[in-house]
């Protein structure tokens, strides 16, 4: 394993220039942070992954699983003091490993075919924090796909990957999708669309059961745009008795998901 001293090293050098959205943008890379998100990667066994550790945390026996299970991928091992770790983190108080990775885009003319199971699309949602925890969601209720319109935030930022747990590469990710693209995979994936809003719809419990589907989730203060609600074969909403205004969009995304895919 090698011990990086200088912070001229080319991966030190790489994972600083990952901070920023045009580096990660060129690359094809981004920065996974903490011993619960590298474990996840490790687990989904992904491959040539530059892990970057500080030697504090070289004896511990998380860290002794991740060596042993990445070498078999074929990891690379950095070793770094703790002020170098200070320096490339995003954290305050990090945990002391951080992992750069390819990211897991998809080409989203694939889209453009007969699909089956369900999707999402998200239309501008922008808080890395909601970003995070709808993908790890989509994850979870076993999401075929995530699809991020241009307006929204962008999913390798590192409070997103944060907010994810390592779920960012648990599924097929399709950025910057634009309204005309949308129009297009309406007409020829074969999948029925449902929105969600509070106009033209229906209380959530009424609808289904649905089999398969594209579920639509829009901007924290906004919603959906009328243009993509005007694709959608179905609007849905939850009903709060509460009286409260709305629910966060990570929650209703939960809510909705875990009810149509998961009943």
């Amino acid at each position: 394993m090698e011990h990086i001293t200088s912070r001229n090293n080319r991966w030190i050098k790489c994972a600083l220039r990952l901070k920023q959205k045009k580096w990660r943008d060129k690359e094809g890379l981004f920065l996974l942070e903490g011993f619960r998100g590298v474990e996840d990667v490790l687990e989904q066994k992904v491959e040539d992954c530059v892990c970057i550790i500080e030697e504090d945390r070289l004896s511990d026996k998380s860290t002794e699983k991740i060596i042993h299970g990445g070498k078999e991928l074929h990891w690379l091992f950095l070793l770094v003091d703790r002020d170098m770790m200070k320096l490339i983190s995003g954290t305050e108080h990090g945990q002391g490993i951080l992992l750069i990775c390819h990211k897991n885009q998809r080409d989203p003319s694939s889209l453009l075919q007969e699909l089956h199971g369900f999707y999402v699309i998200l239309d501008s949602v922008q808080d890395p924090g909601n970003m995070g925890t709808i993908l790890r969601t989509c994850a979870a209720a076993g999401v075929k796909g995530l699809i991020l319109t241009e307006g929204c935030t962008d999913i390798y930022a590192e409070k997103v990957v944060r907010s994810s747990m390592g779920s960012i590469l648990r599924l097929p990710l399709y950025e910057h999708v634009d309204i005309s693209f949308l129009q297009a995979m309406k007409e020829r994936c074969g999948l029925p669309f449902y929105g969600t809003a509070l106009r033209n719809a229906r209380p959530y419990k009424e609808i289904g059961p649905v089999k398969e589907g594209v579920f639509v989730f829009g901007n924290e203060g906004s919603g959906i745009r009328e243009e993509i609600l005007s694709m959608t074969d179905e609007n849905l909403y939850i009903p709060l008795p509460g009286h409260v205004e709305s629910l966060n969009v990570s929650i209703a995304a939960a809510v909705i998901l875990f009810h149509f895919i998961n009943p």
